[in-house]
């Protein structure tokens, strides 16, 4: 029963069929015949009005800076012109000579010291004066000092309560040294200024030297940003090129009237759009020259801005370090200027402990003299001052409640711990920057190798299409992305080789390489 009705129903379809196209035969016999097709003639892009009133201007030449082929600037002349005129640099080496005058002038505490005093009384009932010049000489050797003179006391009449400064008529010729038992015998202000003044000394070499890694890193930076801006721009000239050349074989297509109008108008439109890139192009290649001319400065020490003819045309790639990294943190904390410096402060304020500590003691000094008169004088003086004299004496002193003691021990403890816990510090971020350096530099390396393979290939894809497009069988806006997308990764090339240099350069930095 089913199949019978399937045969009825194809029966009528095709009795539908046959009426309506006798239906539509009949129509198109009233209808009056199509004009004639005319034949359309080729235009010229140059003339024709795009919609929205727009006429073809004339392509006018595009401006371009010569970059590269001159004497190339290499990484080596810039760390040489930082190490010379940096002001950075310049103000650490200053540092250094000022802490080399105040080693000096605590050196100046053991000087020779030329001491005179005199007195008189022309009028009175005593007619008499006093003169007296002597030489001290501290010692670094236990703090002992020395003093050596000359003194002279001579009148009509000296007074009794004077008598002891009264002379034969030559003078008295003495000497005494002085020697501190506790206080000021391992360590006294003296000594403590010059130790400190020659850790602070080392302290400043050595923050010099880190600063002058830094300045490599930054160096490092503004240079190979440079040379990856300049070959940003060529890339982008080479890019324009491309349709610049290609602008008259479009137009000449299409006045054979072999592709539409619009392909010219669509060519106009990429050659304004890299242009404008390459204005951009232009402008980070200038911007980065500016910066690096902090970095490179000429003879005089002003900032110099490179010329783009000075791009280098090649580059050396560094090839990947092969390195056990747990020795290369241990050699970076031996070779690290930082911890050098971290070094001296602390031994600097060990010795202020020291000292401090020492302030706790009593003062018990000794002292041996000796003094002898020349020359002549009255019987009585003879027999009093002619005899040589040799003297003891000891000094004491002690402070009862010790606060100065007390606080200056607190304070230099204090300060040493402070110290030796940003020592540590500082000895950890220098582990975790190299393992980060040497992370960058094998993700460095593996990004560059990607990143060619990938330039070679949109460059290929790129070739072809435009081989298809001299064809006919493909578009122009599909040729115009396969150059933009070949360009682009050839600047992403660019951006890769200069983060690897800046990762190398980086490396050596944080493990102080030479």
């Amino acid at each position: 029963m089913s199949a019978a009705r399937r045969v009825i129903a194809t029966l009528a379809a095709v009795l539908a069929s046959i009426a309506l196209e006798a239906a539509a035969q009949d129509g198109e016999d009233e209808r009056p015949p199509d004009p004639p097709i005319e034949r359309v003639e080729p235009l010229d892009p140059a003339t024709t009005v795009f919609p929205g009133g727009y006429t073809m201007r004339e392509l006018t030449t595009s401006e371009r800076i010569e970059v590269g082929g001159g004497e190339p600037l290499t990484f080596g002349q810039v760390l040489a012109s930082v190490q010379r005129h940096h002001p950075s640099l310049e103000s650490a080496r200053q540092d250094v000579v000022a802490a080399q005058g105040a080693q000096l002038a605590a050196e100046g505490g053991f000087d020779l010291t030329l001491n005179a005093s005199g007195w008189a009384a022309p009028q009175g009932y005593y007619d008499w004066g006093r003169a007296d010049v002597y030489l001290d000489q501290p010692t670094p050797l236990w703090g002992a000092s020395i003093r050596a003179g000359w003194r002279i006391g001579r009148g009509g009449d000296v007074p009794d309560y004077y008598g002891n400064y009264e002379t034969l008529d030559l003078g008295e010729l003495r000497a005494e040294v002085r020697v501190p038992l506790w206080r000021d015998g391992p360590i006294d202000a003296r000594r403590a200024r010059i130790w400190q003044a020659e850790h602070a000394t080392r302290a400043e070499q050595s923050n010099f030297e880190a600063r002058m890694l830094r300045m490599r890193v930054a160096a490092a930076r503004a240079y190979w940003s440079w040379v990856a801006a300049g070959r940003r721009y060529q890339i982008a000239s080479a890019l324009l090129d491309l349709a610049e050349q290609r602008d008259a074989q479009i137009a000449a297509q299409v006045r054979a009237g072999a592709i539409p109008p619009i392909e010219s108008l669509e060519n106009r439109r990429v050659i304004l759009s890299r242009r404008t890139s390459l204005v951009s192009a232009r402008r980070s290649l200038e911007q980065a020259a500016i910066a690096l001319s902090l970095y490179f400065r000429r003879d005089d020490g002003r900032p110099h801005v490179v010329r783009p003819r000075r791009l280098p045309a090649e580059l050396d790639a560094p090839t990947a370090p092969s390195v056990r990294l747990r020795e290369e943190v241990r050699a970076a904390w031996t070779r690290r200027p930082e911890l050098d410096r971290y070094r001296s402060l602390i031994e600097r304020q060990e010795v202020s402990v020291d000292y401090a500590e020492n302030r706790f003691a009593p003062r018990i000094d000794v002292a041996v003299g000796a003094s002898v008169d020349l020359g002549s004088g009255t019987m009585s003086q003879q027999e009093t001052l002619g005899p040589a004299v040799v003297e003891g004496s000891v000094y004491f002193s002690m402070p009862l409640q010790f606060r100065e003691a007390r606080g200056g021990i607190a304070q230099s403890r204090a300060e040493l711990a402070a110290l030796r816990a940003d020592a540590q510090l500082a000895q950890e971020q220098i582990a975790t920057e190299v393992q980060d350096a040497h992370s960058a530099v094998t993700a460095s390396h593996e990004r560059v190798e990607l990143a060619r393979e990938a330039a070679e290939i949109a460059t290929a894809v790129a070739n072809a299409e435009r081989r298809r497009f001299e064809l006919g069988a493909t578009e122009l806006f599909i040729v115009n992305l396969r150059e933009q997308s070949a360009a682009a990764a050839q600047a992403t090339l660019v951006d890769a080789e200069a983060a690897l240099q800046i990762a190398h350069a980086r490396w050596r930095a944080v493990t102080a390489a030479p």
